[in-house]
């Protein structure tokens, strides 16, 4: 069965890509993801939303937030880089005046285009030639750079999808998960058939609908985890879960590690 994949990203990273698939997985990662759109067209869903990007489009996308990319072929230049990564180099206050927890669709003027269009190739071929060496060069052109596009005039208009009902659907499950306890009651709230539900859910991002379903109820567990005092059976209950052994078994097939194994690893780096 096709999941959301977490995909595991370094704290910082830029590459250059021509993207040539249909449509790649649901996924989500620990860091934020900076996309610059050089050539083509592409579809994104981000969150419960879709937008349609093209030529000198910016996508921000914030960390931990489930995202799909499909399409055209697209040439494109992408950055991800996380809150450990920039903290190396900037205060708390800094960074707090940085909007990176909701995601953002962004069409720049022609003149912040070049300029993040030069600045973007400065940034491949130090990266490419000194790696982590220059990381505070990077990260110099990388806040300069957010700056300029929280502060500019977005000229960006978002196209209706033709079904809106999908984001409708993925906004009740993000509000209401740990309530949430099989298919059938989302498919009640939205009077549909279970059977019509599934199928226009997987045809439309491309993944079952119960896959999409765990994925946000382990998102939350993870961060339920942080507070040790919270035993398993109680985690369960928060997130929607039947019981704690389910949890186990996604949480596991998710991650790759069991709950416990997690909150190891958790102590660990504290």
């Amino acid at each position: 069965m096709t999941q959301v994949a977490y995909d595991k990203t370094l704290d910082f990273h830029i590459e250059k890509h021509t993207s040539i698939l249909s449509m790649h997985n649901m996924h989500y990662h620990h860091t934020h993801e900076l996309y610059y759109c050089l050539r083509g067209e592409r579809e994104y869903f981000i969150g419960d939303e879709f937008y349609r990007v093209t030529e000198g489009d910016i996508v921000l996308i914030p960390r931990e937030i489930i995202h799909r990319t499909g399409g055209k072929v697209t040439t494109r230049i992408l950055i991800y880089f996380s809150d450990v990564f920039l903290s190396r180099f900037f205060t708390d206050e800094t960074l707090a005046t940085l909007p990176l927890y909701r995601p953002l669709i962004f069409r720049p003027e022609e003149n912040l285009r070049t300029y993040i269009e030069a600045e973007l190739n400065k940034m491949m071929g130090e990266y490419s030639e000194n790696g982590d060496n220059y990381s505070p060069v990077l990260a110099s052109r990388l806040i300069h750079m957010l700056f300029s596009i929280f502060t500019s005039a977005n000229n960006y208009i978002a196209t209706p999808y033709s079904d809106r009902r999908i984001g409708q659907i993925v906004r009740y499950i993000n509000d209401n998960y740990s309530e949430i306890n099989d298919i059938k009651q989302i498919a009640d709230h939205f009077f549909i058939s279970k059977y019509h539900l599934c199928r226009t859910f997987n045809r439309c991002l491309g993944i079952p609908l119960i896959s999409y379903l765990n994925t946000v109820k382990i998102r939350a567990a993870t961060d339920l985890m942080k507070n040790e005092k919270l035993k398993l059976t109680d985690i369960a209950t928060g997130c929607g879960f039947n019981s704690s052994s389910y949890l186990c078994k996604v949480f596991k097939a998710e991650k790759g590690v069991s709950p416990t194994e997690y909150r190891k690893n958790l102590r660990s780096k504290k």
